[in-house]
């Protein structure tokens, strides 16, 4: 069996705060086994073009607290041909790599399961602010997110309380409401509106209006992205109940900041399973958590899990509102 001495890391797709406390980690358990490890700068895109670093201790040990990824990332469309992955197999051989971690979402994913075809060793870990990753309960950067998409939506409606304002707020997570839901629990919104439980423009302002016979003079609205235009939401209930509204996009401040306490530690668990499934020679597989256990999901069937939604939660959110 071939000793690993050589590992090769990027991120790819959306950046997730926690990305470099995982690479940070990665660093640390590979110097601790002897290991070399090698950064790919902007992800696929990088990877195609062999621009790969062997990482130092001064490349890396003030970055564990960083959002963002210090190595970049991309979403790379020349990953998804075959010369594409041919090229960047090449690379990776010419510094005789023995094992690739990519740390990303569902674009990231699938493109390794391709390159694992002619690469196999082959190592994803999730992160994307989006927790979208059915398979896993937890993601890298979901839980920073929400705090940060938390800290705004409390900030916005102290200034639409003080004017009686009607406030529509959207988060990321096209695809996924867990973003919604939680800062919209967390954050003691009014309503709030997902792809999973989707609402009308009609729907909406009745369920406003509810809330202003209550006595709510300033309801709060939380709804992900791609659903509604939000400001044009804003505007008509403006227009139709005669109560002041803004429409407010919270967008990439959603994926910045240092990461919580609860993503460092997530992205550690990840960074040091991956480097000793590596010392293993496991290889073609996701990480992921289970009932706080870190598991692994075969690389090829990871998409066979419909992304997670916490219903219960939703339900305690809507009685609660009494909505």
């Amino acid at each position: 069996m071939k000793k690993v001495k050589n590992i090769a890391i990027l991120t790819s797709g959306g950046d997730a705060p926690g990305m470099n406390s995982c690479i940070y980690s990665v660093f640390q358990t590979c110097a601790l086994n002897g290991i070399n490890l090698y950064g790919v700068r902007r992800g696929y895109s990088g990877l195609i073009e062999g621009d790969i670093v062997k990482l130092k201790y001064d490349d890396v040990r003030d970055i564990n607290n960083l959002g963002g990824s210090f190595l970049g990332t991309s979403r790379c469309k020349e990953f998804e041909t075959p010369e594409g992955r041919q090229s960047a197999m090449q690379n990776l051989q010419k510094q005789k790599i023995d094992c690739l971690i990519a740390i990303g979402g569902d674009g990231t994913f699938t493109g390794l399961i391709e390159f694992a075809k002619i690469y196999p060793n082959v190592i994803g870990i999730p992160g994307t602010i989006d927790n979208d990753m059915g398979y896993t309960e937890r993601t890298i950067g979901f839980d920073t997110a929400v705090n940060n998409a938390v800290d705004a939506i409390d900030i916005i409606k102290q200034t639409m309380k003080a004017n009686r304002r009607i406030s529509v707020i959207e988060t990321m997570g096209r695809h996924c409401g867990m973003i919604a839901l939680h800062s919209a629990t967390a954050g003691n919104a009014s309503i709030v509106v997902t792809s999973e439980r989707n609402k009308t423009e009609q729907e909406i302002k009745e369920l406003v209006v509810k809330q202003l016979k209550r006595g709510n003079p300033a309801p709060t609205i939380v709804i992900a992205e791609k659903l509604l235009d939000v400001k044009k939401l804003a505007e008509n209930l403006e227009n139709e109940l005669g109560v002041e509204a803004r429409g407010i996009v919270l967008g990439y401040i959603q994926r910045g900041g240092s990461p919580t306490v609860s993503d460092r530690i997530t992205a550690m668990r990840f960074a040091v399973e991956s480097v000793h499934s590596a010392l293993s020679q496991q290889f073609g597989f996701v990480l992921g958590i289970r009932a706080n256990k870190i598991i692994r999901e075969p690389l090829n069937s990871f998409k066979s899990y419909q992304p997670y939604f916490d219903a219960e939660l939703f339900d305690e959110f809507c009685a609660r509102n009494k909505i």
